[in-house]
């Protein structure tokens, strides 16, 4: 295994800046994930962990060796594609004993395991299948054997689980996490996909325009932004821009259309922008005195919850109800009340980043 450190990572292409002074540290035995939209850059630093691209400036550290222009075949990586990029014209068994061949390992070392691998991804019994006939799940998981079967110090995944259906994503991305938990082995894990980076990750950082916005456990990211665009880019929010006041010895958020909210702690007085997930506030349909009245826009039910969108204080809200609530029956026009409990509210900058 081995402790990964970048330190002020910058990679150019031509005169376009893909990573920009990148600073970051995956612990040994970590499974960490690159998280962000296309073209933010998780995938050129994950190449350049590999030794596929080298750096324009900066350093990359695996433990205490720096490997920054060290070629991939001497820096002991398994790496899994998008694309898989296994070998068609070749059976199940001799993809992956491919790596183990080309480091010359004893025959018999090299059936043996094959097979301890293919038991441990489910693949047992499949060694002679060509690879063609197999479904995209088994491919991906052969891809994944390939990778481990030589024991790398590092596991490299590139969107791995994008060409699968949604439950057979969810099905392989948790086995996935539980091999790298059997096997504590530090793992890079590039994704677009929030909801898969926060169920496997120990740690997640979120790029955006070749920049790191917040490095932390996927609890305090989803619950406590660093900014307006982690805030949108980790699940629906509703941020609105207004000021805080002190009114009575408590921190009022206005918003200049009427919305005003209490806020739980004290707050410096001035311009904020206020967010909220649409699941933290309560949507009833009796009015009570710290209710703000409005109506149904829009319904759409997505099986447990029910989202709504609600025109309230003179702007449109997002609030989630689960489908057992009474309230979820309601229809756009019907009249509602929201409760926003200034407690689950998250205050971030009345501006955001410069790069965003």
């Amino acid at each position: 295994m081995a402790r990964i450190t970048l330190q002020n990572l910058v990679k150019n292409f031509g005169d376009v800046a893909v990573v920009k002074h990148i600073d970051l540290t995956v612990e040994d035995g970590e499974f960490f994930s690159l998280l962000g939209p296309s073209g933010c850059g998780k995938t050129t630093i994950l190449r350049m962990i590999a030794g596929f691209v080298f750096p324009t400036s900066g350093t990359i550290r695996f433990d205490d060796k720096d490997v920054s222009f060290v070629p991939p075949n001497r820096r002991n990586t398994g790496m899994v594609f998008q694309n898989y990029a296994l070998f068609p014209h070749m059976t199940v068994f001799e993809n992956v004993a491919f790596g183990l061949r080309t480091r010359r390992v004893a025959p018999d070392a090299v059936r043996d395991r094959v097979a301890t691998v293919l038991e441990r991804v489910g693949l047992g019994g499949l060694e002679k299948r060509p690879v063609p006939q197999l479904s995209g799940g088994q491919q991906q998981r052969v891809a994944l054997a390939r990778a481990i079967v030589i024991e790398p110090a590092l596991l490299l995944l590139d969107e791995p689980l994008s060409n699968l259906d949604a439950k057979l994503r969810e099905e392989t991305r948790d086995q996935i996490r539980a091999l790298q938990q059997q096997l504590r082995i530090t793992t890079l894990y590039v994704t677009h996909d929030q909801e898969e980076a926060l169920a496997v990750s120990d740690r997640i950082a979120v790029l955006y325009d070749g920049k790191c916005q917040q490095t932390d456990t996927p609890d305090r990211i989803y619950h406590h932004p660093a900014n307006r665009f982690v805030a949108t880019f980790m699940g629906r929010m509703n941020l609105w821009e207004g000021k805080v006041t002190m009114e009575h010895g408590r921190a009022v958020f206005r918003h200049p259309r009427g919305l005003s909210v209490v806020l739980a702690v004290p707050a410096p007085e001035g311009p904020v922008c206020l967010g909220i997930r649409p699941q933290r506030l309560k949507l009833i349909s009796t009015a009570l005195d710290d209710a703000v009245s409005g109506h149904i826009l829009e319904r759409r039910f997505k099986g447990p919850v029910v989202e709504f969108r609600v025109q309230a204080g003179g702007v449109e809200i997002q609030a989630s109800v689960a489908s057992s609530d009474p309230v979820s029956g309601s229809a756009p026009g019907d009249a509602v009340w929201l409760v926003i409990p200034g407690d689950e509210t998250i205050l971030l900058s009345d501006r955001p980043p410069d790069s965003l």
